[in-house]
């Protein structure tokens, strides 16, 4: 019957779920839980730290457990809503225009499958988990505060590489059920329509002219290493670093000289509590941070990679687990590569 097909595609069972320490350990192991539900590796683990944070392990005899994914950006639509950074009005504060009716739109929907389904199991509460990446992590983040004014389900959310999505004082009233994770310079948690506009203008502001002079006796020094006719051919190094000077302090340097213009506040941040996982120089490492940490750009050359499931999400925890582990050839049990998205 269709009771039976809906329940055929939820992952549920039920859990006495573990509180959740402040140690770096109990990070780890909290973020690794979820980590494993996006990619749908729900067979029992035998790390026994681990199991007590699972949520389909254990029992309860009052609440029925269901596990939601979300998908994260896939197509058009999906692009469309993430490029929207316009703030909107909502409960008090703001939220990203283009994802906000994406979150509501998502908790109108399953609402009713929920109370369906808690009807039908007997129970008399559902302890809901939203995970979801990038743009699923921001749409499962507004259903979470949405599914949380209901008192019959116990809802928590996790996202990786959220967007900047509400305003602090919002942000900070979800602090108790949606947390965030960061993998190192990931750019979408840092990105609003502020931070962009700031990033514009350190670009533009940027003392480029020692730079520019370095490359220049690089080049020349390097060419007169390679060939022995270009060294009677280039002029002297001090010459055209010189002219490169006089050239630069006349028309360029003016332009850089100019006030500074003032930045704009950032008017959206990642939501919740925000755990942030950082290259520390031999692998990561993991720290709870204030959520406005992420309000500006980490203008770095794997800001692009670290949002991406397997070089920045995977890779973390890859990592992470091979220094738990002391096992340098410890890797997880699926092949992240083949799960269809």
């Amino acid at each position: 019957d269709s009771t039976t097909k809906f329940q055929s595609h939820w992952s549920w069972s039920c859990t006495k779920r573990s509180t959740f320490l402040n140690s770096p350990m109990s990070i780890q192991l909290k973020i690794f839980a979820h980590f494993l539900l996006i990619h749908k590796n729900v067979k029992p683990l035998n790390f026994p730290e681990i199991r007590s944070l699972l949520p389909w392990e254990g029992n309860s005899d009052s609440e029925l457990l269901v596990t939601l994914a979300v998908r994260g950006t896939k197509n058009l639509p999906d692009i469309i809503a993430d490029i929207l950074l316009e703030p909107v009005e909502y409960r008090g504060g703001y939220a990203h225009g283009g994802i906000l009716e994406n979150g509501i739109s998502l908790a109108k929907k399953v609402l009713p499958k929920l109370e369906q389904l808690l009807k039908h199991s007997g129970r008399d509460k559902i302890r809901l988990y939203l995970v979801g990446h990038s743009l699923g992590a921001a749409a499962a983040s507004i259903a979470a505060m949405e599914l949380h004014d209901h008192d019959w389900i116990h809802v928590e959310a996790v996202g990786f590489g959220c967007p900047s999505l509400l305003s602090l004082e919002l942000s900070q009233s979800t602090k108790d059920y949606i947390t965030t994770v960061v993998a190192d310079a990931d750019i979408v948690p840092r990105m609003s329509g502020a931070s962009l506009a700031n990033l514009l203008l350190d670009l533009m502001e940027y003392d480029w002219t020692e730079v520019l002079l370095e490359d220049i006796e690089y080049s020349l020094e390097k060419a007169r290493t390679t060939s022995d006719i270009a060294g009677f051919i280039l002029p002297k190094t001090d010459d055209v670093l010189d002219w490169a000077r006089s050239l630069i302090d006349g028309n360029f340097r003016p332009l850089l000289n100019k006030a500074k213009r003032e930045r704009i506040s950032s008017t959206l941040i990642p939501p919740g509590t925000c755990i942030h996982f950082y290259r520390d120089g031999k692998g990561y490492s993991g720290s709870f941070v204030p959520c406005d940490f992420f309000s500006s750009v980490d203008f770095a050359r794997t800001l692009i990679d670290d949002h991406m499931i397997i070089s920045g999400y995977h890779r973390a925890m890859l990592t992470i687990f091979r220094d738990w582990e002391q096992n340098y050839n410890f890797d997880f049990s699926h092949d992240i590569a083949s799960i269809p998205a």
